[in-house]
Parts: C-alpha cells; structure tokens; sequence
C-alpha cells in the first residue's frame, strides 16, 4: 500500500507528492494548491451537513463547504474530503 499519491493540478501537470504526513501537516493554502482544491460556501444550513467534494475531469476538486463552520471544523473537514477525494482516486491507497 502507497502512502504517496502524485496529485495535479487543472493543467495535468504533476505537483508536489502529497502523503499522509503531509495531508495532516500542511497549511491549509498549501494543502489547497497542492491538491488543486478550492473551498466553496455553501448554501446547505442542514446541521448535519459538513460539506461534499466533486472532482472535475480536469482533476481539480471543488470543496463545498457550510459558511457557518468554525475555521478549526473547516480546516478538519477540507483534510478529511482532499483524503477521500485522492484515495478514490488512486484505488484506496493515499
């Protein structure tokens, strides 16, 4: 099992590897432009509603995130999809 996925960014070109320490570790700006990840308000006021990710084509992920979130439950929940998103993308292996 890998705990290195390559990610890329829109334009497909290869970026930093990003692993787990780094997914854990990173500054959250750093972590965002390495996955090609941006934070999109969302709408939904649901309680239970922690966010979604999409993935595009192009390999960019969209994170949509309650406004009315703590920085701290935003920055959790921005670590959690980015994981989610990049191991279903590599097969599970992040």
């Amino acid at each position: 099992m890998s705990t290195t996925v390559s990610t890329r960014i829109c334009d497909d070109t290869p970026t930093t590897p990003l692993t787990i320490g780094r997914l854990l570790s990173a500054p959250l700006p750093e972590l965002l432009a390495t996955s090609g990840a941006e934070i999109i308000d969302s709408s939904i006021t649901d309680a239970e509603f922690y966010g979604a990710a999409v993935q595009h084509r192009s390999g960019g992920i969209r994170l949509h995130l309650p406004a009315n979130r703590t920085a701290e439950e935003r920055d959790l929940m921005v670590r959690t999809l980015v994981g989610r998103v990049l191991a279903a993308s590599y097969g599970g292996a992040l």
